[in-house]
Order: C-alpha cells, then structure tokens, then sequence
C-alpha cells in the first residue's frame, strides 16, 4: 500500500525533472539573458508615460512587456536559425556571441528553432493585439508590424540586415526609438511627446555598442560566411574607436539634456554607470583584437546598457 505513492512520487519528480531540463534548453535557445534589450526601452516609455501623467495601467504595462519579450525571443530563435552557417564555423562562440549553440551542439533540431521562433512571434502579435483591443490605437498595428519585420529580418533572407551591415541601426531603431514610443503609446493613446525622441537616443546607442562590441569575436568567421557586418567592413582597430566614440556620445547626450532641462536633474542617477562604462572603453582599446580577453567587456557593455536604462526610468518615476 505504501509503496503505490511512493512511486508516483518518484514517477512525478522525474517528469518535472524533464520538464525542467526541456525548460531550461528553451531558456538557453531564446538567450533570455538578453531579454534586456527589449525589457529597458518598454520600461523607460512606461516610466515617461507615469512623469508626463502621473497615471499607470498596470495590465497593459504588463501585456506590454510580453509581447516585447516574446518578439525578441521569436528574434533570436530565428537568429540562430538563419545564422546556423555562420556560427556553423564560428570557433570563438560566447555566453555573448555565436548564437546559443543549439543547432551546433544537436540539441534542437533547426526545424524546431524555426517553429519555436513563428510561435514565439504569434504570442507576441496576438498579445500586441489584445491591447489593441483594449486601447483601441491603431498606430499599434505599425508599430508590431515594424518590430515583427525587423527582428525577423535580421538575418532571415531575402533582407538579411546584419548581413549588410545594417545590423546596429535595426537595433537602434528597434530596441530604442521603437520601443519606448510603442510603450508610451500603449499607456497614454498618443506620442507627442519630444521627450520620447531624447530618451530613445542614450538607450539606443548603448544597446547598439553592446551588438557591435560582440562582432569583434565573431569577425573572423563572420568575414568567411560572406556577413558583411560594421566591424567585418571597418576592421577591429577602427571599430573600437567608435564603440568608443558612441560610449562617449551615450553620456554626453545624457549631460545634454540634463543641462537643457530636458531631463529631470534626477536623471543623472544614470550617470553612476560611468565607471563601468570606462572599464569597458578601457578594456576593449586593450584587448579588442583578441578573443577571451575582450569577453569582460562585452558583459560590462550589456551591464551598462541595463543599468543606465532603469536608472533613467526611475529617474523619471522619481520626477
């Protein structure tokens, strides 16, 4: 009589253990530590939204944020499968570079990814359209149409953007501009608001530098793979110049509009990531043309852009 539960109880722990271990390789293909560039933007248009209203809906902030995160991860998902010749070769492969190593390692068939990255970008649709259905805004439909289109277009053909490289002005645009207009919108009904366009500008450029400083690992096997990336076109020793030149350009924009009265005086509190964001400068100059020793680097980018981006929104909730 005993032993009956027992085994169920072992029979279930080994099921949620599979379940879990299936959970976890999902978790990895879509690289959901990413999820960031598509999290900060959407939070920073909300936060905008609550300064110029004092006003929140805490449903559609949430909708909000899934159907942005499940857009990104349909994003990668199609990224490692439209990009599986490339990474195919790629022997410098990272936690930051050479896609999630799915397909490479045969632990999900590209056939899969594909499918999981349709699915992932029809929950996003669909619950970008639920909010249409309760804002009744229909500059939303655009919106969803240019992130569906941009993401998947990244590397799927006949467009290839990053192939082109066009890669960090799909990131800006869509992980900056895009995304806290659309956020905004959603919250308030409309977007004319200029404050959107200056805030849109130091977040944009930060999540572009974090793309661009990745190529540096995956030039060489992205030079044989015909991906005509900046830093393939430009080379390390220039383009570490102008991911230095843009990390300047991110905090001074930011001093910019603190100046003008643009910004809140509070939304200096981004500026407490400068001493990482010189770190980064200083190692990548150092090491930009190595392999491993860049990698520290690369985190301290994608910290930076986190970091910077929920300050400037708590800046904006404090206001």
């Amino acid at each position: 009589m005993t032993d009956v539960p027992m085994h169920l109880t072992a029979q279930e722990e080994q099921i949620q253990s599979k379940f879990l271990q299936k959970l976890q390789i999902w978790i990895f293909a879509m690289r959901a530590p990413f999820f960031t560039a598509s999290i900060v933007p959407l939070i920073l248009g909300m936060a905008i939204a609550y300064y110029e209203s004092a006003s929140f809906d805490l449903l559609l902030g949430l909708l909000t944020l899934i159907s942005g995160v499940a857009i990104q991860a349909g994003t990668n998902l199609a990224n490692d499968y439209y990009d599986r010749s490339t990474d195919d070769i790629n022997i410098y492969y990272s936690q930051f570079n050479g896609g999630s190593r799915m397909i490479q390692n045969d632990i999900i068939a590209p056939r899969r990814i594909l499918l999981a990255s349709i699915i992932s970008y029809i929950i996003g649709s669909v619950t970008a359209l639920l909010i249409l259905f309760l804002i009744q805004g229909y500059l939303l439909v655009i919106f969803l149409s240019v992130a569906v289109l941009l993401g998947f277009f990244y590397t799927a053909l006949p467009v290839s953007l990053s192939y082109r490289g066009l890669g960090e002005l799909a990131v800006f645009v869509g992980f900056g501009p895009l995304g806290v207009y659309s956020a905004y919108y959603i919250q308030l009904g409309h977007i004319d608001s200029s404050l959107l366009a200056f805030a849109s500008i130091p977040i944009a450029i930060l999540i572009a530098l974090v793309l661009f400083l990745n190529e540096f690992q995956d030039a060489e096997a992205d030079a044989k793979a015909g991906k005509n990336t900046l830093v393939v076109n430009l080379g390390k020793e220039k383009s570490v110049k102008i991911y230095s030149i843009g990390m300047i350009l991110a905090y001074m924009s930011l001093l910019f509009f603190v100046v003008f009265s643009i910004f809140p005086a509070v939304a200096l509190l981004s500026a407490l990531t400068l001493p990482i964001a010189i770190k980064a400068v200083l190692h990548s100059n150092k090491n930009y043309d190595k392999i491993k020793e860049l990698l520290p680097a690369n985190g301290q980018t994608i910290l930076v852009h986190f970091v910077f981006g929920l300050l400037l929104s708590v800046a904006f909730i404090l206001a």
